[in-house]
Parts: structure tokens; C-alpha cells; sequence
């Protein structure tokens, strides 16, 4: 009776912990979104490009999963019906605002989750797991430029609560709710989309054996389906993966961070408690929290795993917080006081040694305002018509366009149908301001070929015209 009244008297005290914890992570977001006046990171021109395309054109750009893009879209729209004028600043702002509430949302999602888990009433512990949630490498990372991940790993977290919401009660309420965040998913990120799939293949295999395979086959075909919809360049790289996944391996080429070994470490070592957990105490778990051991254990072993290629590394550890977060609440079920009480610890210590490291090196532009200033000036040499492109350096060709209203691409998209499709082909190369103390950044500027006139030069940009193209 008393153990049932302090699992009670829990489940309603974190209320305020949730709360207070998605405003502190809602406010540093914010933080690092507004600080500068342009959005920080390679991508971070790309989102409020893509929304005033939509805004103006009624469809994007770029081709791209597009449900944030019309969402931001939509508010901005609503927002103008109380007579605010639809302006670059808006858009930013909302851009900004939309982001900065992204990740602390998957804390609703992720209190079901705990729910369900149920496991000893350790303040400590609960706590642990849910800054980690929110505030380690990866939510952090998460800002600015990756805001369709940040999107999509929230509606990932809602589709996990439905899904194990079925597995418990057999509501069939709850599989439609979770089909149609496993879509949200789809329409919002790519890659968070294959992840979700991966597990969702996994928690059902586990469960269906053999009988999985025909329902499994016929979701896989579906999704590659709204994937070749909305974008075919991310479908060719979807059914060709194999080909790259290993090329060049991330141990082998040094592009592994002190950070990004830490989570390797980190992952490998929740697996092999899991596999000991699952193996030794099989019987202490219900149905559903063994399929999600399978599933968690099986995705930390391939995420992490050394040998992938550099890109895809980088890429697909961005998802090991969701698995490290799923695996440790279920085998924590069977786990004595000290034993939580050693979890915990551990957790904020990692969570401490996440915040200290992203924050020591925040996200900057990739120019600064200065320079922005004198990129809006090219507009008095360049022609804005759809027989002119600008082809700029991967970062700097988002705030091009939104500068300029221009079109814009990067020199490895030149090809002998670019120069029939195109009269006026303009090369910009970046001289100096970057961003705030960094004068390089690590993607290359474009060649300039020699047939080509310089039209404009400053302390900051070199832009040259193509001419007597072959």
C-alpha cells in the first residue's frame, strides 16, 4: 500500500518538473536561435528561404519533405490576419520560434513513455533521464539547422507512446494515432523517417517473427512511396545506401570528435547491459518491454558502430539518444535503489559534459552581419530573372537566394544542361566575414572558370559572370 501511494504521489509531482524543464531548454534554444540576427548553421538560411518560396510562389523551392515548411507557412499566414505585414523579419522570427519549441515538446510524448515503465520512485532518476533527454549532445545539436529533425524526433516520440500505448491496452485508437505520427514523420525528415522505420521493423519482427514479414514489406513500400513522392534524389540515395554506407569510414579518416567516441562508448556500453539484462532476467520484463530492449539494443550496436561512413556516422548518431533513453528505462525496472541511484549520476554527468561542450562551441552563421550587408548590395549588378543563377559556396547559397531573390546552386550541380537552361551563370567567392572569429569554413568556395568577368569586388565577396560559354 505505501509503495503504491509513493509511485502515485510521483507520478503527479513531476508535472512541474516537465514544465520547468521544457521552459529552461525552450529559453536556451531560444537563446541560441535570436542571438544572432541571421539563423546559426550551414542550413540555417534554407527554412525561411523554403517558407517565403511558399509564401510567395505556393510551393517550395527546393524539393523536400515539406510539412514543417507549411507548417511555418500556415502560422505566418495567421499571424498576418491581425494585421501584421508578411516580412523577412516575420518569417525569421517564426522560423526561429517554431525551432526553439520543437525539442522540448517531446517531453509530453516522453511522459507517457516513463509511465509505462514504471520504474522505481527515484526522483533522481526520472530527472536524470529526462535532461538527458533534452539537454545531451544530440537535442542540443538539434537547433537551427536541423529543425526538421528536431521536428520529426518529437513526432518519433509520439509514435513510440501510441505504438506502446496498442502493445498494453490492444486500443485500436492508439495504432491509427501511431500510424499517423509514423507519417508525420515521413512528411517532416528523411532520415528520421528510416530510423523510425528500422525500429518499428525490429519491435515487430520481435514480437510477429515470420508473421511481420508480409504487413512489414507492404509499409516499406508504402513509405519509399511518399519518399519518391516528395523527394526523388532522397529515394535514389534511400534504395542505394548500401553502396556508401561504409566508403569511408569514420574511425579511419579522423573524423571522429572526442564527443562523438563518448557516445560510442556510451552506446556500446548500455548495449551489453541490455543484451546481460535481457539474457539474465528475461522473465522480470513484460512483452512489450522486451521488444523494446531487441529494438534498442540492436540500434546502438549498428548506430554507433565505427566503421560507417563518415557522413552517415555523424548523421545517423544524431538518433542514439532515443535508444540509450528507451533501453536504460526498461532495464530499469529491475534495478535495485543504489543501482538507479549509480544510473542517475552517470546520466547528468553526461548530460553536464554535453551542455559544457556544445555550449563552448554554439553554432554560427556562416556570415556575419557585416557581410550579409554587403551581399545585399549585389542586387544593383545582378539581373533577378529565370535565365540568371548564382553559384555560391554550400551554406552561403541559402542566404544568396534570401538576399538576392535569386536563384541559386552549387558548382557540383553544373552540368551541360545547366548552360542551356541558363544565360547568366554568376560565381560568388567569399573572402571574409564568415562568421564571428572564423575566417573558414569546412566546404569549399566554387571554382570560377577562366572565361569569367569580375562584375563586383569588396573586402568581402568576389563575383564573377561566366562568358563565351562552349
Amino acid at each position: 500500500m505505501k509503495i503504491e501511494k509513493l509511485n502515485n504521489t510521483f507520478l503527479k509531482a513531476p508535472v512541474a518538473i516537465y514544465f520547468l524543464l521544457g521552459i529552461i531548454v525552450f529559453s536556451i534554444r531560444f537563446y541560441f536561435n535570436f542571438s544572432q540576427e541571421l539563423i546559426p548553421g550551414v542550413n540555417g538560411g534554407y527554412y525561411p528561404l523554403q517558407v517565403r518560396s511558399i509564401l510567395t510562389n505556393g510551393h517550395l523551392g527546393f524539393s523536400d519533405m515539406p510539412l514543417i515548411f507549411y507548417f511555418d507557412a500556415f502560422l505566418i499566414k495567421f499571424i498576418s490576419l491581425f494585421g501584421f505585414s508578411i516580412t523577412d523579419s516575420l518569417i525569421l522570427s517564426v522560423v526561429k520560434i517554431v525551432d526553439s519549441i520543437s525539442i522540448p515538446l517531446l517531453l509530453l510524448p516522453l511522459y507517457k513513455i516513463v509511465q509505462f515503465s514504471n520504474p522505481l520512485p527515484v526522483k533522481l532518476f526520472k530527472f536524470s533521464i529526462l535532461a538527458f533527454s533534452v539537454l545531451s549532445f544530440s537535442p542540443l545539436i538539434l537547433t537551427s539547422d536541423l529543425q526538421k529533425n528536431a521536428l520529426a524526433i518529437f513526432f518519433l516520440f509520439c509514435f513510440l507512446a501510441y505504438y506502446l500505448s496498442f502493445q498494453i491496452n490492444r486500443k485500436k485508437v492508439n495504432i491509427f494515432l501511431s500510424i499517423a505520427f509514423l507519417i508525420f514523420i515521413g512528411l517532416t525528415h528523411f532520415g528520421t523517417f528510416v530510423f523510425s522505420m528500422f525500429f518499428l521493423f525490429l519491435m515487430v519482427l520481435y514480437t510477429y517473427k515470420k508473421k511481420a514479414i508480409f504487413p512489414i514489406s507492404i509499409l516499406i513500400t508504402i513509405s519509399l512511396g511518399i519518399v519518391f513522392l516528395f523527394d526523388f534524389s532522397r529515394f535514389n540515395r534511400l534504395v542505394s545506401f548500401w553502396t556508401v554506407v561504409f566508403e569511408k569510414p569514420a574511425v579511419l579518416n579522423g573524423m571522429l570528435s572526442p564527443p562523438d567516441l563518448l557516445i560510442i562508448l556510451f552506446s556500446i556500453f548500455l548495449a551489453i547491459i541490455g543484451i546481460i539484462t535481457l539474457k539474465t532476467k528475461s522473465n522480470n520484463f513484460k512483452p512489450f518491454q522486451k521488444t523494446i530492449l531487441f529494438a534498442s539494443i540492436v540500434c546502438l550496436i549498428a548506430l554507433s558502430f565505427p566503421l560507417l561512413d563518415g557522413e552517415y556516422f555523424k548523421r545517423l548518431s544524431l538518433f542514439l539518444f532515443i535508444p540509450q533513453i528507451l533501453l536504460i528505462l526498461q532495464i530499469s525496472t529491475v534495478f535495485n535503489v543504489k543501482q538507479l541511484k549509480t544510473t542517475s549520476i552517470s546520466f547528468v554527468i553526461f548530460t553536464l559534459l554535453s551542455i559544457i561542450a556544445v555550449s563552448g562551441h554554439p553554432k554560427e552563421t556562416v556570415i556575419d552581419k557585416i557581410a550579409y550587408e554587403e551581399l545585399r548590395k549585389l542586387k544593383s549588378v545582378i539581373k533577378n530573372d529565370n535565365e540568371t543563377i548564382i553559384i555560391a559556396r554550400h551554406g552561403l547559397e541559402w542566404w544568396t537566394a534570401w538576399a538576392l531573390h535569386t536563384k541559386v546552386g552549387q558548382d557540383k550541380a553544373i552540368d551541360s544542361v545547366f548552360f542551356e537552361k541558363y544565360k547568366n551563370v554568376i560565381f560568388i567567392t567569399q573572402i571574409n566575414g564568415f562568421s564571428k572569429d572564423i575566417q573558414r569554413t569546412p566546404f569549399h568556395e566554387p571554382n570560377v572558370p577562366e572565361n569569367s568577368e569580375m562584375i563586383f569586388s569588396s573586402e568581402y565577396f568576389k563575383v564573377f559572370k561566366l562568358n563565351n560559354r562552349q
